[in-house]
C-alpha cells in the first residue's frame, strides 16, 4: 500500500461506515497537514510529516529488539520550564512521551527506565522528532530519590501489561479461527480492527525491563501478532484489488 487512489481510500471507510465525502474532506485537510502527498490526482501517499509516524508504527515488528539489560539508570525529561499554554505542542509533546513509555514522576519531570538501545542523544532526538519541544532537557540519571511519593517503578503497572499481553494473545488467535471461510468484506473489517489495536497495545508498551513484567508474554503478543498479520495481508491485497 505505497500508494492508494481515493477509490480505495473510500472502500475503506466505508468497512468503517464513513462516507465518501468525509474521507475526500479528510485527504485534503491530510494533504495540507503534509501527512499525505498527492502522487497524481486522485492518488496519494504518505507525506513528510506523516513518515514519522508511520515509521514509529511499523516498529512493532522489531519491538523485541528495542530493549537490552537494566542496569538502574533512568532517563529524565525536563519540561516545567516549557508551560501547558499552547494545547496543541502539550498534545505533541505527551503523545512522544507516551509512544516511548515515559511517565510523569512530578509535573514537568518525565521518567522512564533506561533499558531502550537508544542512547540518550538518540532518545532525545526521537522524541523531538515526535512533537517533544526543543526547549526540554533530557538527563540520564543514576538514582531517583525522593523523601515522599510513588516509588518511580510503581508509575507502572506490570500485573496489567501483563494480563493485557495474554488478552491480546487471545483475542488475535481467537479472531484468525473464527474468520476462516467468512466473506473477503467481514475478514478485511475485523482483520483491520483487530490488527490496529494490537498493533497499538505493542507501540504503546513501555518495554519495561524484566525486573517489571513477564518478558515471555510480551514476546508471544509480538509473534501472535506476526502471525495475525501473515493472515490478514493477502485478504486485504485481495480487497484492495476489488476497489481499484
Amino acid at each position: 500500500m505505497a500508494t492508494l487512489s481515493l477509490r480505495q481510500l473510500a472502500a475503506w471507510g466505508a468497512l468503517l461506515d464513513q462516507k465518501p465525502a468525509a474521507i475526500r474532506v479528510t485527504a485534503g485537510r491530510l494533504v495540507k497537514e503534509d501527512l499525505l502527498e498527492t502522487v497524481r490526482r486522485g492518488v496519494y501517499r504518505v507525506g513528510p510529516a506523516g513518515m514519522v509516524l508511520k515509521n514509529k508504527a511499523s516498529e512493532w515488528m522489531t519491538a523485541l529488539d528495542q530493549t537490552r539489560d537494566w542496569e538502574g539508570a533512568w532517563l529524565c525529561v525536563h519540561t516545567a520550564h516549557i508551560g501547558k499554554a499552547n494545547r496543541r505542542n502539550l498534545r505533541s509533546r505527551e503523545r512522544a512521551f507516551r509512544l516511548f513509555g515515559f511517565k510523569e514522576l512530578v509535573d514537568g519531570v518525565w521518567i522512564r527506565p533506561d533499558n531502550l538501545a537508544h542512547t540518550a542523544t538518540e532518545m532525545y532526538a526521537a522524541l523531538c522528532q515526535l512533537g517533544l519541544e526543543p526547549e526540554a532537557v533530557l538527563l540520564r540519571s543514576d538514582v531517583i530519590v525522593q523523601e515522599r511519593g510513588q516509588l518511580p517503578l510503581g508509575l507502572w503497572d506490570g500485573g496489567a501489561l501483563n494480563a493485557g499481553y495474554e488478552r491480546g494473545v487471545e483475542l488475535l488467535q481467537r479472531s484468525q479461527k473464527e474468520l476462516k471461510g467468512q466473506d473477503l468484506r467481514s475478514v478485511t473489517r475485523e482483520t483491520f480492527l483487530i490488527g490496529e489495536h494490537v498493533i497499538r497495545q505493542i507501540n504503546a508498551d513501555p518495554l519495561l525491563p524484566t525486573e517489571c513484567i513477564d518478558a515471555s508474554k510480551r514476546e508471544s503478543l509480538v509473534q501472535a501478532m506476526k502471525q495475525y498479520s501473515a493472515f490478514c495481508h493477502s485478504h486485504w491485497a485481495a480487497f484492495l484489488e476489488q476497489s481499484e
